[in-house]
């Protein structure tokens, strides 16, 4: 009978995690998992956790756990652990894999005296309703915070002195730069779809040589974090451009010149 198994990310396991299961896709989704990689191993000296399922050695699932200090998603909080993603492979016989993914990582949290969980989960997104769904986590007993739009900040106390967490507040005011169009970037190296997205803005910016100005605000720094309270967002001269899904050069390349017909 298959045995599903939780364990600590693994060496064998980093390509699964840091692609997000996206394994061999692209030349592009792995430049981008090879930074992530990085990034995770020095995550984990810092208190966060990447747990990963296996069933008759094959990946079915992962789950991330931060401190929240060190969640540059956010949410804002404090002594809480943060979940920025569950993934489970969608395929039958998962044997219970999401649930046990985030009991591992509740155990763990709750031993290194955090004082409670939280996860930013979703309702109603059309085409990706499988991914962090509020109705989900509630089943496994978490309790809704706030609501803003589809997103929904959920928690779960380990003691009654815990205090809920809080959704970032944006802050940004657009710097408009003379005879220039200004693109500014908010990323993290966290989230794949944020670190693929960044590249992409890069060398599009670059096309246009010193007619463009990019300016790059990485909230992996906390400071940057909490100064402005976005940890993925796309402007050009001040009107945010976003896909959902990682932008397209094609999009990110017809804003810049939109705003260029608009500086002559």
């Amino acid at each position: 009978m298959p045995k599903l198994e939780i364990r600590d990310m693994q060496p064998e396991d980093e390509y699964f995690v840091s692609t997000c299961s996206h394994v061999g896709e692209s030349k592009e989704i792995d430049a981008c998992a090879a930074r992530r990689r990085e990034l995770f191993q020095d995550l984990s000296t810092r208190g966060g956790l990447f747990k990963v399922a296996r069933i008759d050695g094959r990946h079915v699932g992962f789950a991330y756990g931060l401190p929240i200090d060190e969640a540059s998603w956010g949410p804002l909080g404090q002594d809480l652990f943060v979940i920025p993603c569950l993934y489970v492979t969608n395929e039958r016989g998962r044997h219970g894999a999401g649930r046990s993914l985030i009991e591992a990582i509740e155990r763990d949290a709750q031993e290194a005296g955090h004082a409670g969980i939280t996860i930013t989960a979703y309702r109603d997104i059309p085409g990706a309703e499988w991914f962090m769904p509020a109705a989900y986590f509630e089943r496994l007993g978490y309790r809704s915070v706030d609501e803003r739009g589809v997103e929904t900040l959920l928690w779960k106390a380990f003691h009654d002195s815990a205090t809920p967490p809080h959704f970032l507040q944006p802050h940004f005011v657009f710097e408009p730069v003379e005879g220039k169009v200004a693109v500014d970037l908010f990323w993290n190296g966290f989230c794949q779809t944020s670190g693929i997205e960044a590249q992409r803005v890069r060398e599009v910016c670059a096309e246009f040589g010193d007619r463009v100005i990019l300016r790059e605000f990485n909230a992996e720094d906390r400071a940057t974090l909490l100064r402005y309270q976005i940890p993925r967002a796309i402007y050009v001269n001040g009107t945010e451009i976003g896909w959902g899904y990682e932008a397209p050069k094609d999009g990110i390349r017809a804003a810049i010149e939109k705003a260029l017909a608009a500086e002559v």
